[in-house]
This record gives structure tokens, sequence and C-alpha cells, in this order.
């Protein structure tokens, strides 16, 4: 099954999740988790265009519960799946790095519950057509452009790009 991911994270030099999405390919599956407490010094950028859009709640999670959501919601899909692999598409090498970090249980070595197989799809390979479509999504739209930076937005941005071009090389 083909998962899209996005993060969210506190400054380029230095990545911290701030909060992390995940969205299968048909839209039945669905993750979403913001960090508890939330970075302490985002770069100015995040805090004017991440952190408003964040949604707190019973989202915000400490990273013990975070990575335990996380690794349950990829185990769930991988149980669901026909062959019991999961793919992990990602547009920025980051936000795989990332996902591994939360994986592990933010440096904790957490391994439970067990994941299944797990491979990745880096959508930058798509080149050009890809960038484009995704573009294409946020300017069409006032309303996702407004999320634009919001993790479980861009994956869904991500997840209509892809189905997008998959639909152009089929027909």
């Amino acid at each position: 099954m083909l998962l899209f991911l996005d993060t969210e994270f506190a400054t380029p030099q230095a990545p911290e999740i701030v909060s992390l999405a995940l969205i299968s390919e048909d839209g039945r599956f669905e993750f979403y988790a913001e960090r508890d407490p939330l970075p302490e010094e985002p770069s100015d950028f995040v805090r004017e265009h991440v952190y408003p859009l964040l949604e707190r709640g019973a989202h915000a999670l400490p990273d013990h519960d975070f990575c335990k959501a996380l690794r349950s919601f990829i185990a769930q899909v991988g149980a669901a799946s026909d062959d019991g692999k999961v793919t992990i598409a990602y547009d920025y090498h980051c936000d795989i790095s990332l996902l591994d970090f939360a994986l592990s249980g933010f440096g904790e070595h957490v391994n439970e519950p067990a994941l299944p197989s797990l491979t990745t799809l880096d959508l930058e390979s798509l080149g050009e057509a890809f960038s484009a479509t995704v573009k294409a999504r946020f300017e069409s739209s006032p309303s996702v452009l407004k999320r634009r930076h919001h993790a479980l937005g861009d994956a869904q941005v991500n997840r209509d790009a892809y189905a997008a071009l998959r639909n152009t090389r089929h027909a």
C-alpha cells in the first residue's frame, strides 16, 4: 500500500519535527500528529506560517505517544495491504529521515509494535511534471493554498498530484 508522507519541521539547519502526516493513496488511512511540546526555537517562517495551522488538541502528542500512534498506524496499514508491504512516498529527503526518527521513538529505540516491510518512493524522481502538478493544485484552490505548510494538507496535495500524473500516463 502506498502512503504519502509530509512533515513540518522547526528549522532547516537542524530539522526537528513539528508535525507529521501520512495518507493512503485511496484515502482510507490517514495519520496526523503534532509534537507536544513544540520545538522551542522554530525559524521565523515556521512561527509565522506553520504554527498558526497546527490543530493541537488530540493531535498534540508527547514523543512516546507520537511514536506509538505512528507505529500502530503503519502496522494497521500493513495488515490491510494485500501484500503486507507499505511504500512511503515523499517529496523531500528530510521527510523520510524525520519519519525514521519518529519511528525510532525520537532516538529512544522503540521497536513495538512491529512494522511491516517498508520501502520508499521519492516523488522528486517523477521530475518536473510532478512539481508542476503540485504547484497547479495549490494555485487552483484557495482553500488548499490556505493550508499550505500543514503536513496533512501537503500530503494530500502530493497524493492528488501523483494520482493526476498516473491518470495522465494511463490515459
